[in-house]
């Protein structure tokens, strides 16, 4: 954390809601984060087998009358964070629920509707006596229908607070439902699996999309480390050095920072070069 967070000024850091109540390691994970000022949300990929249509860790959609009591799941989560000084910024209804039973791990799927019904109904429950967010879809492709179900319905729109998607296989292109709506709109998850220099310096190009095409206004890369080498990690588990994704993603981090805006930015140089620029506590970067 000291590295990523300290060294590199990465901001935001997302957490995996356990579905077996593990929820000690992400606490610590969070309070070092927290040391830093960095916004800390939370993601599950399912909920306990037992609010599950097929009643076990494989995917599967939540059972229709289960929505209150996956609600108050999440709400659990939020309190235990909270009690535990590791208040959450925002926490997310499900991750990716478009790809759920395609998968090959735990997870659960939501149908636009469903999503939009769980929001207006249930949403309150979860942030109830917190100040935490809600954010919704992390649909896995940047599609577009589930985002415009929850916008275009006035009550599941009004329970949302943070739009997110993921930032594999799609076009960048702005969402409009979401500009209009005027709110944040995040990119919650994307890696590339490799760590040669052209991939390293993919991930640099699809921030740059990302903040200019795109216009998220956050972004947050997939595994920071795993216990096992990974190329699609950002620091090494064994000595803690810092892979050549982490210093790319570092360029963004630590110099645009939490609260700065994107400006208008030219170059002469329009086949070679990718250039933005951003305003913030009396900084113009570029």
């Amino acid at each position: 954390m000291n590295e990523l967070f300290g060294t590199l000024g990465y901001s935001i850091l997302r957490v995996r809601i356990d579905e077996n109540k593990q929820w000690a390691d992400e606490l610590s994970n969070a309070k070092k984060a927290l040391k830093f000022n960095a916004k800390v949300f939370a993601s599950p990929w399912s909920a306990p087998a037992n609010m599950k249509d097929n009643k076990q860790e494989k995917p599967g959609p939540l059972s229709s009358n289960q929505y209150s009591n996956y609600a108050d799941y999440l709400k659990s989560f939020v309190d235990y964070f909270k009690n535990n000084g590791a208040p959450l910024y925002a926490i997310s209804i499900i991750n990716e629920p478009d790809f759920a039973l395609e998968a090959p791990y735990n997870t659960m799927s939501f149908t636009p509707d469903q999503m939009k019904n769980f929001l207006k109904n249930s949403a309150k429950r979860i942030k109830s006596g917190s100040s935490t967010k809600i954010m919704a879809t992390e649909s896995y492709g940047y599609k577009t229908d589930m985002n415009d179900a929850i916008l275009n319905d006035p009550q599941s729109a009004a329970a949302v607070d943070i739009i997110a998607s993921h930032g594999y296989g799609f076009i960048m292109k702005p969402q409009p439902l979401v500009k209009k709506s005027g709110k944040q709109f995040w990119m919650t998850e994307h890696c590339i699996d490799a760590g040669d220099f052209n991939s390293v310096m993919k991930i640099a190009e699809h921030i740059h999309n990302s903040l200019t095409i795109a216009e998220f206004n956050a972004y947050v890369h997939w595994w920071l480390r795993e216990p096992v080498p990974s190329k699609m990690m950002l620091l090494f588990f064994q000595n803690k050095q810092l892979t050549p994704k982490a210093y790319v993603i570092g360029q963004f981090a630590k110099f645009i920072r939490p609260g700065y805006f994107r400006v208008n930015s030219v170059s002469s140089n329009n086949n070679n070069l990718l250039v933005s620029a951003y305003t913030g506590n009396g900084k113009v970067i570029n």
